[in-house]
């Protein structure tokens, strides 16, 4: 199972499937494999799972996106500038002339390997150019393959795509398939090798291998073939996450290359492709999907209605539920190109004023369509939060998801009790600098009163992560410096309420640093009592709604709310504040850090455990992208087996989710089985790991958005 894991990382999972039938000579049963059978069939097959951290936009398995791109480039009208990014050819253009030309390929190969089947072929040599002729260009078809042959200088995609199209036909899809069947006939690969059991590109694929063995001198034929692969492979590392390239930016970067791709793929089709990828041996019962709100209402009302309606066999009904997300981004298409922390910004003149203005536009077309269709209620069931974590501030979002909130709850009020109100689910401590920065990131939702009973955090590692070994690992944190006043402002609030203790030997080092930096970032003096109220103003809607934000239009109007005011318009408008306080400085740790760090997480935990705040797992996500291993996830601290639990730490409710499949290369059940295994090599028994996931299961039927 693990040998799996790390070659899928590498190499499509359909391929592995295709070369080990053709090794056998058997026709391949699937296009993927159980990875938790025999020993965990019985576990899926008697437990209802709930997906509940899924993106709509990675919500489809690599060989469902590369026969759309295979069957659809020739109608896509997709352009070298489209593509986000190069997949490791010269350019974009480049890696567009490459991408037709293996549809190309794959057609002409699929062509001869039926021709052959049917007595009509001999070779590939001979077969090629008589193809070639029932072209109108049967020279750029015999150029372009021998250009593929070579492995260099491809033929300009424009002619190459008007040769398909004439070999690839009309489309022939079905308006009344269901969508992703519908995709599938639209193969032309389909008519040969139809659609059961599997796909017809993993048939191809092993059709071609079977080929390659039976007839070894066909050179012709090879050299095709595998330089076909070779451009389907860097494609699929082109989407998929390599390991040991952690961090958020880089994921952003493999999540951006899966638009273009998928141009012309619906919200069905994906919609679909999730509820059949997490029902693959396990009896799937609720699916949530996520996706950024247009700022048209109308497209909102599309989106939940394609979410609620498509079509899809399942033995049993699948909850639905549509989740919309805010996406925090450094930057943002503007013409003054300024990040979107600049306060410098035209028309705004404060921090994340051009970003909240749009967030607004998005919430006021999310209210208008609850408002127009109360019953959208019924599948818009949540908010969320996500991207770069380090960003975009709390603060931004509070007024606007309490907004929208607050709207959902009147209409919910007013159905008289058949509509419930939008929950939020957000994502906080997955990627900081200084672990008391994940830690204030996952409060901040609690202390400004946005979570409420029943709400998730979505990953939450700084929950989860050992102090002790965290402060061996980074005895010196570079931090902006502003963000490390706010960690210790948050540290003194959290004493001052009486959450926890200092250490002895604190709070002199506490109080010094932020006075230091408060005049650093500020210009002069401020007292502590005022920083701390700034902060806090922040996350004030009345205040920010007050000074005009984010128009900063009254600011003046900051005075009634004395030195604290003044001091948060500066830390919005003052182009040298936030100069001073993005300044990175190096942050050596203290010897009281690892106490302090152990009793916030403990009080986290009561905190979130008493709100009955569920946290999102995404085990494969964390170890890809913030390098977490399995072994180390801190599922395993937040849900420990029976025995290991720790006496003064509060167990933590658990769900389980996928997150972004196809730039990850998993899917639900397959998260399932990872943790099984990594429990059966710790040593827990069968019984035992299958009670522990069977736990997790609950949890996620519990903590479902889903009606």
């Amino acid at each position: 199972m693990h040998q799996w894991r790390w070659f899928t990382l590498s190499l499509p999972g359909d391929l592995l499937i295709a070369a080990h039938a053709a090794a056998i000579g058997q026709v391949p049963p699937a296009d993927s494999v159980s990875l938790g059978a025999p020993e965990l069939d019985a576990f899926f097959a008697e437990t209802d799972i709930a997906q509940t951290h899924l993106h709509l936009g990675a919500a489809i398995p690599f060989e469902r996106l590369w026969t759309h791109i295979m069957s659809g480039i020739t109608n896509q009208e997709l352009l070298p500038n489209d593509l986000k990014g190069t997949a490791g050819f010269a350019d974009t253009r480049e890696f567009l002339c490459w991408l037709v030309t293996a549809a190309l390929a794959r057609l002409s190969l699929g062509s001869f390997l039926f021709h052959l089947e049917q007595g009509r072929a001999r070779d590939s040599g001979s077969f090629l150019p008589a193809l070639a002729e029932r072209t109108r260009r049967p020279q750029v078809l015999l150029r372009a393959m021998s250009a593929l042959s070579q492995g260099k200088h491809p033929v300009h995609f424009a002619e190459t795509r008007r040769v398909l199209r004439t070999l690839q036909g009309r489309d022939s899809e079905r308006s009344h398939a269901e969508p992703l069947e519908a995709m599938t006939r639209r193969d032309p690969l389909c008519e040969w090798l139809g659609s059961s059991p599997s796909l017809p590109e993993t048939r191809f694929i092993n059709c071609s291998l079977r080929y390659l063995q039976a007839s070894p001198a066909d050179a012709g034929f090879a050299s095709l073939f595998w330089q076909y692969l070779r451009i389907r492979n860097l494609t699929y590392r082109h989407l998929v996450l390599a390991p040991g390239t952690g961090g958020l930016d880089w994921f952003s970067t493999h999540f951006r290359n899966i638009s273009p791709l998928r141009k012309g793929m619906d919200e069905r089709t994906r919609v679909c492709s999730a509820l059949e990828m997490d029902s693959r041996g396990a009896r799937l019962a609720s699916l949530e999907v996520r996706t950024s709100p247009s700022a048209h209402w109308g497209d909102i009302r599309h989106l939940a209605r394609q979410v609620e309606t498509t079509t899809f066999q399942s033995e049993k009904p699948v909850a639905r539920a549509l989740v919309l997300h805010f996406i925090k981004e450094t930057h943002t298409s503007r013409p003054d190109k300024l990040p979107n922390a600049d306060p410098r910004q035209r028309a705004h003149g404060c921090r994340f004023g051009s970003y909240f203005h749009a967030r607004e536009q998005e919430i006021i077309a999310i209210e208008t369509a609850l408002r127009r269709h109360p019953r959208l209620l019924q599948v818009l069931r949540g908010m969320d939060v996500c991207h770069i974590e380090l960003a975009v501030p709390t603060w931004v979002f509070v007024p606007l998801l309490r907004r929208v909130r607050e709207a959902s709850a009147r209409i919910a009020e007013e159905s008289g009790g058949s509509l419930h109100a939008l929950r939020l689910t957000l994502h906080a401590g997955e990627e900081f600098r200084h672990l008391s920065e994940g830690l204030r990131h996952i409060h901040e939702p609690v202390e400004f009163r946005l979570l409420q009973k029943g709400d998730r955090l979505g990953h939450a590692l700084a929950l989860g992560t050992e102090p002790q070994v965290w402060r061996r690992d980074n005895a010196v944190v570079p931090q902006p410096k502003e963000e490390h006043l706010d960690d210790l402002l948050w540290e003194l609030d959290r004493v001052a309420q009486g959450d926890w203790l200092m250490p002895k030997g604190r709070p002199r080092h506490i109080e010094e640093q932020a006075m230091r930096l408060g005049m650093e970032i500020y210009g002069g003096a401020a007292t502590l009592d005022d920083l701390r109220q700034a902060r806090k103003l922040r996350c004030d809607a009345q205040f920010l709604s007050a000074i005009g934000y984010p128009f900063m239009r009254s600011h003046e109007l900051a005075r009634q709310w004395g030195p604290p005011g003044e001091l948060a318009v500066r830390h919005l408008s003052d182009f040298a504040v936030y100069a001073r306080g993005r300044q990175p400085e190096l942050f050596t740790a203290h010897r009281t850090d690892v106490a302090m760090l152990t009793q916030a997480q403990r009080f986290l935990r009561q905190t979130l455990a008493a709100m009955e705040i569920t946290i999102e797992a995404n085990p494969t996500s964390n170890m890809l992208i913030g390098e977490v291993s399995l072994e180390h996830h801190p599922i395993f601290s937040f849900q420990p087996l029976p025995g290991k639990e720790r006496g003064n730490v509060s167990r933590i409710g658990v769900t389980l989710g996928s997150d972004d499949p196809v730039t990850l290369a998993t899917s639900l059940p397959d998260e399932f089985a990872y943790l099984y295994f990594e429990l059966r090599r710790a040593g827990a028994s069968r019984q035992a790991a299958q009670n522990w996931l069977r736990q997790l299961a609950e949890c996620g039927m519990r903590a479902r958005f889903t009606l």
